[in-house]
């Protein structure tokens, strides 16, 4: 991958962060509009509104990255790749707001630890991912030094 792309993939990365960190909060809504007594907390609408915001967050995701294969900027693995770890991180996020909610700290904690969980992961996949590059151009190095030794040694003979 050259410099170039890898600059534009975590641009569009962050991009993507703050669009799902918004739909992760727009989730919990409805819990919040329960808990200060603007909806009630039965009938349909609550049921219709409480499904929709489960999985307005996956559907962004789903859309977005579609959308940039069809606009040309990414290929159908890496929008599959880059979906498929977004909505685990929506997914990891939504799970530790629901239990925050379910501890009966209330709703308007379970947010910012949703979004928290999702840069937690994202910093973990960044190092992860920093360490790779780290090692595969290490044992490019040691290629390239091997290669070296090799020409001068049968240069002297």
């Amino acid at each position: 991958m050259k410099y170039e792309d890898m600059v534009k993939t975590y641009q569009q990365r962050s991009q993507s962060t703050l669009t799902d960190s918004i739909t992760t909060a727009l989730s919990h809504m409805d819990e919040v509009g329960v808990s200060l007594g603007l909806m009630e907390d039965s009938g349909l609408m609550n049921e219709l509104v409480g499904t929709l915001t489960a999985g307005l967050p996956f559907a962004v995701i789903a859309i977005t990255e579609q959308g940039k294969v069809i606009l040309g900027r990414k290929t159908q693995k890496a929008a599959l790749a880059d979906g498929s770890y977004r909505m685990l991180k929506t997914g990891a996020g939504m799970a530790a707001g629901a239990a925050v909610m379910a501890a009966g700290l209330g709703v308007l904690p379970a947010v910012p630890v949703a979004v928290s969980v999702r840069v937690m992961l994202d910093k973990y996949r960044s190092g992860v991912l920093a360490a790779y590059r780290v090692r595969q151009r290490t044992q490019r190095l040691s290629a390239l030094v091997e290669a070296r030794k090799k020409r001068q040694a049968t240069t002297i003979n």
